[in-house]
């Protein structure tokens, strides 16, 4: 028949043999001594936030304000008098236990996983990399209030994120990203006497952002490396008309979604934001209690907002 295959009479060919998946093929499987992961850990405000150390459950820390500017005089030879002053206030939130338990065989722990030395050793690396994700999505979470940490064995206490600490909000009109939005919010910034450093988007906002900046409509040309031959549809730095000068920073953990309460931006000074650590990053191995290998991976933390006027959000995004 043509086309058929020919084979000559009496081969004993690979086929014969059988290879994997066949239960009875005798060669050895083709597996790459390799692991990928493609999952995101990059946790970009967790990683660069300052660490700071927390003493007790609860942090707390003080803010204070100066008086209001006058233009009023002083008559000469003036008696004494105490003018209104103000004092400091505290402010306080609650650390968060985030943990995960690795559980293996000692069996699978000696066996010859491929790209895997120790199985329980690969799954411990892992876990560090969720619980620092799972706090990157806490720092960003919609209406991330503190709980408290009274009721422990059925309510887990929570640490407030930025949304927790009443920062500046302003809600976008489109329901997306505009320039004209971010240089209000700015102004806001500005005017509180903040020193923003940098700009936060979703992956879907930092796309609108980058339409509206670099999109004929706006009258700006797209930047083009004519000597590469390549075409550059990003922005990496955006300066505000305040001389604020903005890292363009994208979070996959921001939250975005089609209802006005979720969907946000944010802008802030990265220097006001940190991570305080009751307990540092750390494994807790536990006790043998059979043929396996237990442990536990966590940390325990809470974020310092230094001042929640330093740190604003554009609400109501949601054209991603």
């Amino acid at each position: 028949m043509p086309g058929a295959l020919c084979v000559s009479a009496g081969l004993y060919s690979t086929f014969d043999a059988g290879f994997w998946p066949s239960g009875t093929g005798v060669h050895h499987e083709d597996l790459v001594d390799v692991v990928t992961i493609l999952d995101s850990f990059q946790t970009p405000m967790f990683s660069s936030a300052p660490k700071i150390r927390a003493k007790d459950v609860v942090h707390s820390w003080t803010i204070d304000t100066l008086a209001a500017t006058s233009t009023a005089g002083v008559p000469d030879g003036v008696d004494f008098s105490g003018d209104t002053l103000t004092g400091p206030t505290r402010l306080v939130n609650g650390t968060q236990i985030f943990s995960r338990h690795v559980f293996v065989s000692d069996r699978e722990r000696d066996a010859n996983p491929a790209g895997i030395r120790d199985m329980y050793e690969h799954q411990v690396m892992k876990e560090f990399k969720v619980i620092a994700r799972n706090c990157e999505a806490r720092l960003w979470a919609v209406n991330s209030t503190a709980s408290a940490s009274g009721a422990e064995a059925t309510t887990a206490p929570l640490m407030a994120g930025f949304r927790g600490f009443g920062i500046t909000t302003s809600s976008s009109a489109s329901g997306g990203v505009t320039t004209a939005d971010i240089c209000t919010l700015s102004q806001t910034l500005f005017e509180n006497g903040a020193e923003p450093d940098s700009i936060w988007f979703a992956p879907a906002s930092k796309r609108q952002f980058v339409n509206a900046t670099v999109s004929s409509g706006s009258g700006n040309v797209r930047n083009i490396a004519a000597t590469d031959q390549r075409l550059v549809a990003n922005i990496d730095v955006f300066e505000t008309p305040f001389n604020q000068l903005y890292a363009v920073i994208t979070d996959r953990f921001i939250p975005i979604s089609t209802s006005s309460a979720v969907g946000a931006y944010y802008i802030g000074d990265r220097s006001m934001a940190k991570i305080a650590f009751f307990r540092p990053p750390q494994h807790k191995p536990m006790g043998k209690s059979g043929d396996h290998t237990r442990g536990i991976v966590l940390f325990e933390a809470t974020l310092q907002l230094d001042h929640p006027s330093s740190w604003a959000a554009m609400t109501g995004v949601t054209n991603g």
